[in-house]
C-alpha cells in the first residue's frame, strides 16, 4: 500500500471565505493533500470569533470550527482595500487552478469580484462562487443565515414532532449549520468535476453554488409529494398517523430510542424488561391499544429504562433482535468502539491551541493511507513566507 498517495498535490487552491461554507468546501481539497492558501482579512475569519473555546475564554487561536474547518491549509491576510494587497492577490491567482470564495456578496470593502475580469487574466481558473441564493434570480442581492434558508428549504417542516397547535409550536431547524456544510460539500464536488473537465479541455468554469438550493436537494419525500399534489403531512399530534411505536427513552446516561413495532419484537422486547404485569393488561395487548394508551404506556416504559445504561439495553435489543439505538451525544462518539477502530480521529498538534483530536476521513482508499497534512494557520502565520510582508 502507498502510505504517501499524493492524491491532489498538483492542485493549488485559493480560499477567499469565512465561517463554514467555503472553508469546508476547501478543506475537503487540503486534507487530501492540495495546497490550499486561506486568504483572511485583517481582522481574521469571523470562525475565529464563535468558538467553542477551551474554557469558553475567547481566543482567535483556539475556536474549535475554525480549528476544524482548516486544517491542512497555509493562511495569508490581506487588506482588501489596499491596492498592492490586490496586486499580491493577482499575482498568487498566475498560478492558481482554483479559486473557492463566498465574500462576492459580504465583503466589507471596495474591492468587488468581477467574475468576467478574472475569467479574462486567468482563463484556466476555476471559481467556486457561494452566497444564499445564487448570482441570478430575484433574491440575487439577499443575504440569508442558516435558520433563514433551513426553513426557506421546507426541510423544517417535516422535523417530526408531535406538536398540539402549530400556530403557538411553530417548525424549528436542526442543529447545527445544515445548509453551510451541504453547500461547502457540494461546492467541493463541483471543484472536483471542474477539474477533471479542466485537465481535459484546458479551459476554467465559474461555478455558481446557491446555499438555498444544495439545502433543498435534501427534503426529497416532501418534494416527491408536492409534485404528486398530495395533501402535507400535518404536524399536528392527533393528524398523525403513527404505524409503529417509535420512542425516545430516559437511561441513566441519556436516551435510548427503540421500535418494537411488530408483535414479535414487542414480546421480545417485554421478555428484556423482565415481562412485568402490566403488559397483560388489555390496554397494551395490541399495537392498537399500545398506541391508544401511548402517555401511560411511556411512563412504564421510562421507569424502566431510567434505571440503566443507554448502550446495555442497545446491546440487549441488538440480541433480541428488537429495533433500538443509543442517542449518542458528541462526547460519546469519542469513545465509540466502531470510530476509533476505523482511526476515525485524528490527534493534530496546533502550536497555539494545543493538542487536539480532529475528525479525518469518512471514507477509505485501498491504495492509500489518508492523513490531514496539519493544523489551521494562526492568523496571517504565511504572510511573510507567500507574500514576504509581516
Amino acid at each position: 500500500m502507498n502510505k504517501d498517495p499524493k492524491l491532489l498535490e498538483a492542485l493549488n487552491v485559493i480560499e477567499i471565505g469565512q465561517h463554514i461554507a467555503a472553508p469546508f468546501a476547501s478543506k475537503l481539497l487540503a486534507d487530501l493533500g492540495a495546497n490550499v492558501i486561506k486568504i483572511e482579512p485583517i481582522e481574521g475569519d469571523i470562525a475565529r470569533q464563535i468558538g467553542p473555546f477551551p474554557n469558553d475564554i475567547t481566543n482567535i487561536e483556539k475556536s474549535g470550527l475554525f480549528l476544524s474547518l482548516n486544517t491542512s491549509k497555509l493562511g495569508i491576510t490581506l487588506d482588501f482595500d489596499n491596492e498592492e494587497h490586490i496586486k499580491h492577490l493577482y499575482t498568487l491567482l498566475e498560478t492558481t487552478d482554483v479559486l473557492i470564495e463566498d465574500q462576492s456578496y459580504q465583503l466589507n470593502s471596495n474591492f468587488k469580484f468581477d467574475y468576467d475580469k478574472l475569467t479574462k487574466m486567468f482563463p484556466k481558473l476555476i471559481i467556486t462562487t457561494i452566497t444564499p441564493f445564487g448570482l441570478t434570480g430575484p433574491y440575487k442581492d439577499y443575504k440569508a443565515n442558516d435558520l433563514i434558508l433551513f426553513h426557506m428549504s421546507s426541510y423544517a417542516h417535516i422535523i417530526a414532532s408531535s406538536v398540539e397547535d402549530p400556530n403557538q409550536e411553530p417548525p424549528i431547524r436542526a442543529g447545527g449549520h445544515q445548509s453551510e456544510f451541504v453547500s461547502g460539500l457540494s461546492a467541493a464536488t463541483a471543484t472536483m468535476i471542474s477539474v477533471f473537465s479542466q485537465l481535459q479541455t484546458t479551459q476554467g468554469t465559474h461555478i455558481d453554488i446557491s446555499k438555498l438550493e444544495s439545502i433543498t436537494m435534501m427534503p426529497q419525500g416532501p418534494l416527491a409529494d408536492a409534485a404528486f399534489s398530495k395533501k402535507r403531512q400535518s404536524r399536528k399530534a392527533s393528524d398523525r398517523k403513527v404505524g409503529a411505536i417509535v420512542a425516545m427513552l430516559p437511561t441513566i446516561d441519556g436516551y435510548i430510542t427503540i421500535s418494537p413495532r411488530e408483535d414479535h419484537q414487542w414480546e421480545a422486547w417485554l421478555k428484556i424488561i423482565g415481562n412485568p404485569e402490566w403488559s397483560l393488561k388489555p390496554e397494551y395487548d395490541t399495537r392498537k391499544a399500545r398506541q391508544t394508551n401511548w402517555v401511560d404506556l411511556e411512563k412504564l416504559l421510562s421507569e424502566w429504562t431510567c434505571t440503566r445504561k443507554k448502550e446495555d439495553i442497545y446491546r440487549a435489543c441488538q440480541d433480541a433482535h428488537v429495533p433500538a439505538f443509543p442517542v449518542n451525544t458528541a462526547a460519546d462518539l469519542y469513545k465509540s468502539k466502531q470510530l476509533n477502530s476505523r482511526e476515525f480521529y485524528q490527534k493534530i498538534d496546533h502550536p497555539i491551541a494545543g493538542v487536539l483530536p480532529y475528525t479525518s476521513f469518512p471514507y477509505k482508499l485501498s491504495q492509500a493511507t489518508l492523513e490531514i497534512k496539519g493544523p489551521a494557520p494562526t492568523l496571517g502565520q504565511h504572510n511573510k513566507s507567500i507574500l514576504n510582508i509581516n
